[in-house]
């Protein structure tokens, strides 16, 4: 067997109310992260209970609440809420407040059902016609495959690889709130990839680069330009920036959670229990020249300094 008959038998497809509700959760409680809201986040906002919002963050903490959906999704096989009734009979507040919260995304996993499930028809269906490494690169120029299909190359930080035989399972979730045009989860031996289903593919010409939008949204933060200044010279745990720009230490790591993500800053190493970061100056430079690609221009040096217009008439 190939590798590229590996990583097609590794590639599923799943509907899942619950993992989509862990990714509305996280995108919610991160609002530094993913940009400004989405309408159905103020939606969803505005049907939570009163300090709802306060205790799903405190089992956050506590619980990785996408091992728990799939974990309940493949062993239960029932119905969302009854799952989570389910989960009532050993965690009973977790399973309450999720309850809740359920019931306050439902109406927009509802509304979008029939998206999302077309969707897997459709992409189940392009798979047996084209080359699996072509299909998960059409996604987003974030995900990428090595060599002749060994690996899964995620660009996150300074970049990921993942071996195919570390995999049981490749795992396309379509996804009602997906912020990005993917986004990436592993749990153990399944790589999770949520997906917009109503994104038209990344290659079309007037679409721009996944890693162009997310790079430049990080870097339209003054509070994140002042994280990249003051990690430019020197590798710095989270902690260290905070008490330096005199900010929380929850304000800092959100921030950092997008520029590593954007793979502006990578992680460092480790002094003790402290994670340092440091700045990755060649993307920088890959986000300028993609820029300059993507519009088709060139800079030239001059005195004015002016963009020049190549075919302008």
């Amino acid at each position: 067997m190939t590798d590229r008959d590996r990583l097609r038998q590794l590639i599923q497809f799943r509907y899942s109310p619950l993992l989509d509700l862990a990714l509305s959760l996280l995108v919610i409680q991160n609002p530094a992260r993913f940009g400004p809201a989405a309408p159905w986040e103020q939606r969803v906002l505005n049907r939570l209970p009163p300090g709802l919002l306060d205790r799903l963050h405190a089992h956050a903490q506590q619980t990785d609440l996408f091992a728990l959906a799939l974990e309940l999704e493949e062993s239960t096989n029932l119905p969302t809420p009854d799952a989570l009734r389910r989960l009532g009979d050993r965690e009973p507040a977790l399973a309450a407040d999720l309850l809740a919260y359920w019931e306050a995304i439902s109406p927009e996993i509802g509304a979008r059902a029939g998206v999302l499930t077309e969707s897997i028809q459709r992409e189940s269906a392009l798979l047996t016609q084209v080359d699996p490494v072509s299909f998960i690169s059409r996604f987003s120029d974030r995900v990428g495959v090595a060599g002749d299909g060994d690996a899964l190359i995620l660009h996150w930080g300074k970049g990921m690889r993942v071996p195919l035989q570390d995999l049981s399972r490749i795992l396309f979730v379509p996804s009602a709130f997906s912020p990005r045009r993917l986004m990436f989860y592993r749990l153990d031996r399944t790589q999770i990839f949520f997906y917009d289903p109503q994104h038209e593919a990344a290659q079309e010409p007037e679409e721009a680069p996944e890693s162009l939008l997310l790079g430049f949204t990080a870097l339209s933060d003054p509070t994140r330009f002042k994280l990249l200044r003051l990690i430019a010279h020197e590798r710095v745990p989270a902690q260290e920036m905070a008490r330096r720009l005199g900010l929380n230490e929850s304000t800092v790591s959100r921030h950092l959670r997008l520029l590593v993500e954007a793979g502006l800053v990578g992680r460092a190493g480790q002094e003790g229990k402290f994670v340092l970061y440091e700045l990755n100056p060649d993307r920088i430079d890959q986000l300028a020249a993609q820029a300059k690609a993507y519009l088709g221009r060139e800079i030239h040096d001059g005195d004015d300094g002016d963009l020049a217009f190549p075919n302008r008439k």
